[in-house]
């Protein structure tokens, strides 16, 4: 391996490395990885930084940690190259703009789905992924785990699995692009106001504000998108 990261603020570099232990040491599903206590020497990274990364790798489900037993390679990296071959998804910046805007899309159906479908235990469920939200950003912690749980319910309250798979699988390729090769840390921060409005215009099954409200949210983040293209 290389050597250690230095700059222990970017989590994205420890994504990477984790990424690249996985590639170079040919490791496939199910696996065993190094323990934290022995990823921390490799690296010279803190436990905190660590732990959250992996958060962001299970939510990805490039790795799967089991309490008490390790962590193992998990299935997330095939599942994203089966995607890439079916779409001919390659790691372009200017791509990502194209996927935002096929969500774009896709997700005003969704709401006009979930309007319809979503049951009022489930919408409890989402406000208190919302509620978990909410609390990391007071606190100004990671919030990547509980950003992803809150998108994924809801994609799931739409009751069609193909759907919802092909959903996930663009949030997949776009999780990717914000680490690499954009780099971006908070890609989601601007967007973070829109998720309470959201959860809200659902709950009182509004259609069309939920919609005008999703589109916002989008809106932001493929503003920030373009604001980094634009620097280079």
């Amino acid at each position: 391996m290389t050597a250690p990261i230095k700059r222990i603020s970017l989590q994205s570099e420890i994504i990477k490395y984790i990424q690249s232990y996985i590639e170079e040491h040919g490791l496939k599903e199910g696996d065993r990885l190094p323990s934290q206590g022995e990823f921390i020497e490799m690296m010279q990274v803190s436990r905190t930084a660590l732990r959250e990364a992996f958060k962001t790798l299970e939510a990805d489900r490039i790795v799967e940690v089991k309490n008490g037993k390790g962590i193992y390679v998990g299935s997330g990296e095939q599942e994203k190259q089966s995607v890439e071959a079916l779409l001919g998804f390659t790691l372009e910046k200017e791509k990502l703009l194209e996927v935002l805007e096929a969500r774009r899309a896709m997700e005003n159906e969704l709401i006009h789905m979930i309007i319809r479908t979503a049951t009022e235990e489930e919408l409890d469920d989402l406000g208190r992924s919302l509620a978990a939200l909410i609390k990391k950003i007071d606190a100004g912690e990671q919030d990547t785990a509980e950003d992803k749980a809150f998108h994924d319910k809801i994609y799931k309250m739409c009751h069609n699995e193909v759907f919802y798979k092909l959903l996930l699988l663009l949030n997949e390729y776009t999780d990717r692009l914000w680490q690499f090769p954009l780099d971006m840390k908070e890609p989601f921060k601007a967007s973070m106001p829109y998720h309470g409005e959201l959860y809200y215009a659902l709950r009182e099954r509004n259609e069309k504000k939920a919609q005008r409200i999703n589109h916002k949210l989008l809106d932001s983040v493929y503003k920030e998108i373009v604001r980094q293209l634009r620097k280079e």
